[in-house]
């Protein structure tokens, strides 16, 4: 079983190092490789998303995911984001504290677990909390939480269950506007990886700035995903 065994990797449009980001994958996440080309892997994540990553990257796992880490940690050189996957062994071995150590069938809320990432920097294909782009951000709550989403926010809009208009939004509802996506925290407040901001900021539709007003011209709705109902805030 082939997977990441560094934090962060980049997954590339074209076998460059200077072609575009367009996602991540970190550690522990499976990957199925489709060829090689020079330094690079042709690969897929467990999403579908379909890029090039360094072959040094990648490599063999150490057993089954036992677990995903709870928040950052560093160990033997390694950064480990939020979220990443262990097993048994990497776990003793990397000295993972027991209490970032979730195992990899526990639910989340994401609209709690977002919260936790406020200020962290936006980042053009970022799905780790060293950087996250809109979409990337969403996918990694949800994933963390059990719930896996396409890559792109028009991927996200598309699988979600359709919420008849913003007044019936929920509490961990996404909330889609043209070419952006967030997560909706009740009393019409969004959390998102926003470039506006430079990074995950909450926002208040409600306040009347500018900033809210040009968000609620290009509103195209909100979605819903099963298992993702948290409840009213």
């Amino acid at each position: 079983m082939k997977g990441i065994v560094v934090g962060v990797a980049d997954l590339r449009r074209k076998p460059k190092f200077r072609s575009e980001r367009i996602s991540q994958l970190i550690y522990g996440e499976e990957v199925r490789t489709l060829g090689s080309e020079e330094d690079y892997y042709k690969a897929v994540g467990r999403d579908g998303y379909e890029g090039y990553v360094q072959k040094s990257l990648v490599g063999d796992l150490e057993g089954d995911r036992a677990y995903k880490t709870a928040a950052r940690h560093r160990a033997d050189g390694l950064q480990f984001p939020f979220g990443s996957y262990l097993s048994e062994r990497e776990a003793k071995r990397f000295k993972v504290p027991r209490k970032l150590l979730v195992s990899v069938d526990r639910g989340a809320d994401p609209a709690s677990l977002a919260l936790d990432f406020l200020g962290v920097p936006y980042l053009w294909g970022g799905t780790s909390d060293f950087g996250y782009d809109c979409s990337g951000f969403t996918q990694r709550l949800f994933r963390y939480s059990g719930i896996e989403l396409p890559r792109n926010a028009g991927w996200q809009r598309d699988a979600g269950e359709v919420v008849d208009g913003f007044d019936a939004a929920r509490r961990g509802d996404l909330v889609f506007f043209t070419g952006h996506v967030a997560l909706y925290l009740g009393g019409r407040k969004i959390v998102h990886a926003n470039l506006s901001h430079g990074g995950v900021s909450i926002t208040d539709l409600s306040d009347g700035s500018e900033y809210s007003k040009r968000l609620l011209g290009i509103l195209q709705g909100v979605r819903r995903f099963e298992g993702a109902d948290f409840g009213r805030p």
